[in-house]
């Protein structure tokens, strides 16, 4: 479900970052919402720092982020720490162009879909 959740986040931004200076700039200062196919809510925060935050239920995890070509990111788990760090990263390829205020579906590994959502503020 994490490698879920993080491969999400990725989804939310443009196609490269060669085409904007900051590919995750539409979540700074905003809030990504994921709606799983069975009502669950993921809450994520993109920092301009490079470091993001996820809420599920009264779970927290945290972790930073850091682009490893035009088109891919890497995202690794921080906190907590994983109980096996080599699964603490994960990239993914970029793929969209959203912006606040868009909502949009992105399918599962699984056949299903969520729902995603970038909303103003915190």
């Amino acid at each position: 479900m994490k490698r879920i959740l993080l491969a999400a986040v990725a989804a939310m931004t443009i196609a490269t970052p060669a085409l904007a200076a900051d590919p995750f700039a539409p979540a700074y200062g905003n809030t990504v919402t994921q709606t799983m196919p069975d009502g669950m809510k993921i809450v994520i925060f993109v920092n301009p720092d490079m470091s993001w935050e996820q809420h599920v239920g009264d779970k927290t995890m945290k972790g930073t982020y850091a682009w490893k070509d035009d088109s891919h990111v890497c995202f690794t788990v921080t906190d907590p720490a994983p109980a096996d760090p080599s699964k603490a990263t994960m990239c993914n390829e970029i793929k969209g162009d959203h912006k606040v205020g868009d909502t949009w579906t992105e399918a599962l590994p699984n056949g299903g879909t969520m729902t995603m959502a970038i909303t103003a503020g915190r």
